[in-house]
């Protein structure tokens, strides 16, 4: 598996699986201080092999709004801040290992004072 230390930005850190890149993130945000978890996962239609993630910080994006105008018995606070730490890993079909293809830091927005 590929070191944690390195930094981040290195792009084409090579995976031998996306799980392999999974592992990668939760070390990188556990020693940053963030929690992680999966945006999205595209898979072939032709092979079924999984061609790109991208893995997030927990607190990236906002929550949808809802349409109907209902009263909520238990409200939950709204905990995202739009943080833009991630990465992005997508398939190299002629060595068939996952390289880090985009990584985004901004200095890790997600600041746990907002809470």
């Amino acid at each position: 598996m590929a070191e944690v230390d390195k930094k981040m930005r290195e792009l084409g850190l090579r995976f031998r699986n996306p799980d392999e890149g999974w592992l990668f993130w939760v070390a990188y945000g556990g020693r940053t201080g963030f929690d992680v978890r999966k945006r999205y996962t595209n898979i072939s239609k032709i092979d079924g092999k999984v061609t790109s993630c991208r893995y997030v910080c927990s607190n990236e994006g906002h929550r949808r709004k809802k349409k109907t105008e209902q009263v909520t018995k238990c409200f939950r606070a709204e905990i995202r801040t739009d943080c833009k730490a991630r990465i992005v890993i997508s398939l190299d079909r002629e060595t068939g290992n996952y390289e880090l293809k985009q990584s985004c830091e901004d200095d890790i927005l997600c600041d746990e004072d907002l809470f």
